[in-house]
């Protein structure tokens, strides 16, 4: 039996192991895994060019494009197994809105963290360096940045809690990676110049442990996208989400988030 508090679940029904637990750990790996290497990929790509350090619109523009559309893959690669979710910001959400347990949130953000690791330490193999550093911009402090990364992840977190919202009865399959796709899209167009758009504690601290560039800022990369976790998990269940249950008949539209059954 699963252990509850206040409708919080600490721990599933089916206990600390389960052969779906291991399928979902596996997803998370690989998904998270493509999401460095397709998005700082997409870095390393905007600076092989000309060899300038320069970072201009075009640059953005590209960054934003490797890391959205990345991330729209991998998710609808592994949407019905795990949710895709490759971001402990995103687990945490889903478990402040009572969609995940706090151990299956826990344990896949260990693994997102490994997998973000091991995809920096493949890019650092082939190309001698990490791409896709995040560092706060000069003449941007550090609260701004721990600022700037909250609002970015809070509008990612609501993304995913309402394109996974089976009561709003008009999701069709293909709506899951594309809104979050978008949505990561947009947050680099705007971060990127000032924080390189972390929004996701998992790709912060595989890229930069692997350079070996962890510094003081790094809080903001992970404080400000887990305040976000809390806050937006929370808004969207007691305040968005009962709108749904009187309004829309529940309907399974088949990308739901994984474990939210069990939640």
């Amino acid at each position: 039996m699963g252990v509850s508090i206040l409708g919080y679940k600490l721990i599933d029904d089916d206990g600390l192991f389960s052969f779906n637990l291991v399928r979902e750990i596996l997803a998370e790996l690989l998904g998270t895994f493509f999401l460095i290497v397709l998005g700082t990929g997409g870095v390393q790509a905007a600076f092989a060019d000309d060899g300038s350090a320069a970072l201009g619109p075009a640059r953005i523009l590209q960054i934003a494009f490797a890391f959205g559309l990345g991330i729209g893959g991998a998710v609808h690669l592994f949407s019905d197994i795990s949710g895709g979710q490759y971001n402990p910001a995103v687990s945490f959400g889903l478990f402040f809105a009572r969609k995940l347990s706090l151990y299956r949130a826990t344990v896949l953000s260990v693994v997102q963290i490994l997998g973000a690791i091991l995809g920096a330490a493949i890019m650092k193999a082939i190309f001698s360096d990490v791409p896709g550093v995040v560092s706060i911009a000069k003449g941007t402090s550090s609260f701004a940045g721990l600022i700037l990364e909250l609002l970015g992840t809070l509008f990612l977190v609501l993304t995913v809690l309402a394109t996974t919202n089976g009561k709003r009865g008009h999701a069709p399959g293909y709506l899951q990676p594309l809104s979050i796709g978008i949505a990561i899209f947009v947050a680099h167009l705007f971060l990127v110049p000032f924080t390189g758009c972390g929004i996701n504690p998992a790709r912060a601290l595989g890229t930069n442990i692997v350079a070996g560039a962890i510094k003081g800022e790094i809080y903001a990369y992970i404080l400000g996208p887990l305040i976000a976790a809390a806050a937006g998990g929370i808004v969207y269940e007691f305040l968005f989400s009962p709108h749904y249950s009187n309004k829309y008949q529940t309907v399974n539209n088949g990308n739901e988030m994984k474990g939210e059954a069990s939640a």
